[in-house]
């Protein structure tokens, strides 16, 4: 007899409910689905039998001041159960932080009907699902800035100026000057102050 899998479904929103109920419906030939509309239900269900196998929460609900912390609650009520948080808020901030709090996926509220079965799919399989961008970091500094733009910005927190800076490098002035443009735009900060604040992490990685 095929086992039944037991869903707990979060969210304010009767039509996404459904979608979610035909998503669950295509991944699982058996189940129970548990459906709660705020996260005070949520924690509800959660206490009252919390042997789900999977959970499926709106980050945003009614009632809710701090979706975050009330996540952590539920993390907590139900350690063992792997979340699967779909929110329209997939800012890289908060993506960060559900998937720091120990969610097993991320999956936005503009994603499509097969992207949501292969969040199941990579769930169930013991991976952590969410946005490339997220899973994937963009290259450290160190592996983006150049072997002489890491010379520059060393001798730069040093407090060295640009005429000692080419002079050290036996380079022309306008060339330490190319370079500092460059490092700001691949830092993403706006002053030779804010690039020195942040080379000695850059630098350690030399």
């Amino acid at each position: 007899m095929k086992r039944t899998t037991r869903i707990l479904l979060a969210d304010d929103h009767p039509l996404f409910r459904e979608a979610l109920r035909h998503v669950i419906g295509a991944s699982f030939s058996q189940t129970e689905i548990v459906e709660a509309h705020s996260f005070a239900e949520t924690l509800r269900a959660a206490n009252l039998d919390g042997s789900f196998d999977l959970g499926f929460v709106d980050l945003i609900m009614p009632g809710t001041s701090d979706p975050l912390e009330e996540l952590g609650r539920l993390r907590a009520a139900i350690p063992e159960t792997p979340i699967l948080v779909v929110s329209s808020r997939d800012n890289r901030e908060t993506v960060d932080a559900v998937l720091a709090l120990g969610a097993a996926a991320f999956i936005s509220k503009s994603a499509t009907k097969p992207e949501m079965e292969r969040a199941i799919r990579s769930v169930l399989a013991g991976d952590v699902y969410g946005p490339m961008d997220v899973l994937q970091p963009p290259p450290a500094p160190a592996e983006v800035l150049s072997p002489r733009q890491r010379a520059v910005l060393e001798l730069l927190g040093r407090g060295r100026s640009n005429r000692q800076i080419a002079s050290d490098l036996n380079v022309e002035e306008f060339t330490v000057k190319a370079h500092i443009s460059a490092i700001l735009r691949k830092l993403n900060v706006k002053s030779r102050l804010e690039a020195v604040v942040v080379s000695k992490s850059i630098l350690d990685r030399r």
